[in-house]
């Protein structure tokens, strides 16, 4: 199906569809696909300055080869370079980028894009920041530019509703339960919690994790409203889980002046990751005689937790919502209650509070497991 007036609007109703949750992103990637033949559309984002990307949706492509990009291709995609400079919100063939003749001696063509089929693409920057290029593409069989062309040009006229999508979802109130719920809770048992998005910006502080933001002992605000830790090494570590392209330990612990410091990189769908970026919640336990700070490995080890129970135990415990889980997980509702009922059947817990409370305190596990 090629282009119509029609078929422009349609699109564009989707982007706000989507917005609603009346349609998926998935639905509009899997339209604008049709413009044409053989056409592969991709919601992505390309790092200029560590030459890292990944395909974070995408149409007509299976997992494996949006794997196969992430791990050798985007480092080898030689449309990033112009596209890292290029004016945001204009659509582009990608012989603006680089000519045929030189594309087709590179490893990405000869490896990648003419094994699936596709010799050619046209693409957009929806944004970009810091180096780093938020962007779509829709990858064809065909490789006359002239002829790419109006889908370009179409790609120019969705910018501004991209756009709003793109601002949408920066300035969404996703967090609010975790502030909410998750912040009360630890408030409860005197453990900060922070919840720090790209670029080290605190997105959110729990009663306690203001009041020991403003004591300026362990973590402090800068000037321009972003965490800052006493040890260099606790904000390297934070700084990396907070990478688009970080693939380490999702939890990781470590102590700085008696206080154990948590880092929890919330696991996202995809949309929500492009869109949003990474998060990581940082949860700051003072040194309480007898308390435990947060070990989620050794409770899992402790009470024997699936992966997957885990999972379900770590996102109750940060204040999320089980519809909320499950989204993230990619898992039906009644899946995440059946977990949550095989941790508080392993645990011992009564409910929320007091698995907040085993988390966070801990009694003695080694003798919850007799």
């Amino acid at each position: 199906m090629g282009l119509t007036g029609n078929s422009q609007d349609e699109l564009v109703d989707l982007i706000y569809a989507a917005l609603l949750g009346e349609a998926t992103w998935q639905q509009f990637l899997d339209r604008l696909s049709l413009m044409l033949p053989g056409g592969a559309s991709t919601l992505f984002f390309h790092d200029a300055i560590s030459n890292t990307g990944s395909w974070s949706l995408a149409s007509g492509l299976k997992e494996n080869i949006t794997d196969a990009y992430a791990d050798h291709f985007a480092a080898r995609n030689p449309w990033m370079k112009k596209a890292a400079i290029r004016p945001v919100g204009v659509g582009v063939v990608a012989e603006q980028m680089l000519t045929r003749e030189s594309l087709l001696q590179t490893e990405f063509y000869n490896d990648f894009l003419h094994p699936l089929g596709l010799e050619s693409a046209v693409g957009i920057t929806i944004h970009r920041e810091k180096g780093c290029s938020f962007l779509l593409s829709t990858l064809t069989n065909r490789a006359d530019p002239e002829r790419n062309r109006e889908a370009a040009d179409c790609l120019t006229k969705l910018a501004p509703h991209l756009q709003r999508a793109f601002r949408h979802y920066r300035a969404s109130p996703y967090l609010k339960p975790v502030a909410e719920l998750g912040g009360s809770l630890f408030d409860a048992i005197d453990v900060g919690l922070l919840i720090i998005g790209e670029d080290m910006t605190i997105k959110v502080a729990s009663t306690t994790g203001q009041r020991l933001l403003s004591e300026g002992g362990v973590v402090r605000t800068s000037p321009l409203g972003k965490l800052t830790l006493a040890l260099p090494a606790a904000t390297a570590l934070l700084q990396s889980m907070l990478e688009r392209g970080f693939k380490g330990v999702r939890v990781q612990s470590l102590f700085l002046d008696s206080f154990k410091l948590t880092f929890v990189r919330v696991r996202k769908d995809r949309i929500s990751a492009y869109f949003e970026g990474p998060t990581v919640i940082v949860l700051m336990e003072p040194p309480h005689a007898g308390s435990r700070a947060v070990d989620f490995e050794h409770l899992a080890h402790a009470f024997n937790l699936t992966a997957a129970e885990m999972r379900a135990m770590t996102g109750i415990v940060l204040g999320r919502s089980i519809d909320e889980i499950a989204a993230a997980a990619g898992v039906s509702r009644e899946t995440i209650r059946t977990q949550l009922k095989n941790v508080y059947g392993k645990t011992g817990a009564t409910g929320q509070a007091d698995l907040v409370r085993l988390v966070t305190r801990g009694a003695d596990i080694s003798s919850l497991q007799q």
